[in-house]
């Protein structure tokens, strides 16, 4: 009688736990979820070329799923670059200090992604800082 009573929650814990999976994953959130206006910075790892530009957040990411499409085993892919054409455009992040473009964590590992090679600068550890200090902390 025990073994049933268990069997009988551990199914009714599992239901739960697909009707909520299931409830809670469709239509938001992926790409569609992107709008159009918002612009991030990318850069051209190409040493002759180093473009920095900006372009819409949804279509970079509707490229990057076309290239991981076509190209399903690779880890980081590149977008083609408007300046040369070729593929080694990469997300980036622009200093809001000194404007120097970077790509995150250019600083290693061990940092901020967002610390700038040139100045030192990063937004996320600036924004640590005054709300650590906002709480007296």
């Amino acid at each position: 009688m025990k073994n049933t009573i268990y069997t009988i929650i551990i199914v009714v814990c599992i239901v739960l736990a697909a009707l909520v999976f299931v409830l809670t994953r469709g239509g938001s959130g992926g790409i569609d979820s992107l709008k159009r206006g918002e612009l991030i910075w990318v850069k051209c790892k190409n040493k002759s070329c180093n473009a920095e530009y900006q372009m819409d957040n949804k279509d970079y990411h509707e490229a990057l799923q076309e290239k991981m499409k076509a190209n399903p085993m690779m880890m980081t892919l590149p977008l083609t670059c408007k300046k040369c054409g070729k593929d080694s455009v990469f997300k980036a992040v622009k200093c809001e200090k000194c404007g120097t473009v970077f790509f995150e964590g250019a600083a290693g590992l061990d940092d901020f992604s967002d610390r700038c090679p040139k100045c030192g600068h990063s937004a996320t550890e600036a924004l640590r800082k005054e709300r650590k200090a906002q709480q007296g902390g």
